[in-house]
């Protein structure tokens, strides 16, 4: 939607309030509600919306890592703004933060991907991206499954079919295009698959998704989780990536006939900066704890390299030779997008300017086990650091390590019920 079409539909005087949003270093959405008067000043002169610098580097319990901080400000993205379908005269809008002088905030996730686009672009390249994110629907009262419908069932298609209706009318008219959804393997859980867009929009696109699935939920009086692994005894949650590469004008880059596995030269080294940087990257594409108990599970891919057996963290999809497409396998719905496609993209960047390349249907690397293991390699990866910031990789190890910290010192049930009564 353009400037000129924005403020024509403010002054229509069918929106009341407009929420500014912007997106802090774990992936949480911020916000702030304006009215339409206060909006429509700062959308034509650019002002933006005053912040505290500390909400950008919020832990998940909402603790900054900083006693002392400046004002940040949000300059919305107008290439974002939708109406919030579900809420009367709301719309919303994404933001790029900013220091008071003007200068990008060394913590914006949008700037740091807008950044990797543009150095991605420089070799002549863009990425495209589709996510397929996978949560459960809860009972509102229990936090159970909502159903126990069996995995790729129609039963459970049926079980939720005015939900899902709803939830993919709203996606749409926030401009999230849905190809598919499916009742996953577990109980009460469901996948969905977006169209795939350029990497901003595609990342913008996932915390739409993540708001209208939550909101949606709420008034079907569920709950809606991305939690990894939300429950022991069932499967968890992931999010299968699907990732192209064209030329500027378009034209794939990733194919080529000739070789054995379809691969051009630029997939190749593409591939080879991913896998060398593949312990740094997961620190952003499983970023928590929890994220870890999920590859434990027979479903999650556990292969360190490129192939195509489901098992192996890059797929090459059998119908790769058509849609040109290859498949992350390792990411789980709460990673902050933008700093993974980031991680991705300056990852093969470097593939690229260094000839790397990966051998397919091989082991090529070893996966961290813990997030502890991702955030050593992460720290010791000082490519990743100078691509993306040394301000933003330092807050983000801080905030990850005292995560890490927190859950150590707690005492779970199984640890009362395992060693309350050891040595009687």
């Amino acid at each position: 939607m353009s400037r000129s079409d924005i403020l024509d539909q403010l002054k229509s005087g069918n929106i009341d309030y407009v929420r500014v949003e912007f997106i802090d270093i774990l992936g949480n959405t911020r916000a702030r509600s304006l009215r339409r008067a206060e909006f429509e000043e700062i959308s034509n002169g650019l002002k933006g919306v005053l912040f505290p610098e500390s909400l950008l580097i919020l832990d998940y319990q909402d603790r900054p890592i900083k006693s002392k901080y400046d004002d940040v400000i949000a300059i919305p993205d107008l290439n974002t703004f939708v109406m919030i379908p579900y809420l009367e005269r709301t719309a919303r809008v994404l933001s790029f933060m900013n220091m008071p002088d003007g200068t990008p905030s060394p913590y914006c996730s949008r700037t740091i991907l807008k950044k990797a686009t543009q150095s991605l672009e420089e070799l002549g390249f863009r990425m495209h991206v589709s996510f397929e994110p996978t949560f459960y629907l809860l009972k509102e009262n229990t936090m159970e499954p909502a159903d126990s419908a069996k995995a790729f069932s129609p039963e459970g298609l049926m079980e939720e079919q005015n939900f899902l209706r709803n939830m993919i009318k709203n996606l749409e008219n926030v401009g999230v295009q849905v190809e598919l959804i499916n009742k996953h393997y577990g109980p009460g859980q469901y996948e969905v698959s977006f169209a795939k867009m350029e990497a901003m929009e595609s990342a913008d696109s996932l915390i739409a998704a993540r708001e209208v699935i939550r909101d949606t939920t709420r008034l079907f009086h569920m709950y809606s989780t991305f939690m990894p692994k939300p429950f022991k005894q069932h499967p968890g949650s992931s999010m299968d990536v699907y990732f192209s590469l064209t030329s500027l004008d378009g034209k794939d880059v990733l194919y080529d006939a000739n070789d054995k596995n379809g691969f051009s030269s630029i997939a190749y080294s593409f591939l080879g900066g991913i896998m060398e940087h593949l312990p740094s990257i997961m620190a952003f594409a499983a970023p928590t704890v929890n994220s870890y108990k999920r590859f434990r599970e027979v479903f999650t891919p556990s292969v360190p390299g490129v192939g195509s057996e489901r098992h192996f963290m890059i797929r090459v999809p059998s119908n790769f030779r058509d849609a040109r497409n290859l498949e992350f396998r390792l990411a789980d719905p709460l990673t902050n997008s933008y700093l993974f496609l980031a991680s991705m993209i300056y990852a093969g960047i470097d593939g690229i300017k260094n000839g790397l390349s990966v051998d397919v249907n091989t082991y090529t690397n070893q996966l961290p086990s813990t997030l502890k293991e991702a955030l050593e390699k992460l720290e010791n990866d000082s490519y990743m650091m100078y691509s993306l910031g040394q301000e933003i990789h330092t807050a983000y190890l801080e905030l990850k390590n005292s995560e890490i910290e927190t859950y150590e010192k707690e005492i779970t049930p199984w640890e009362i019920n395992t060693y309350l009564k050891a040595g009687w």
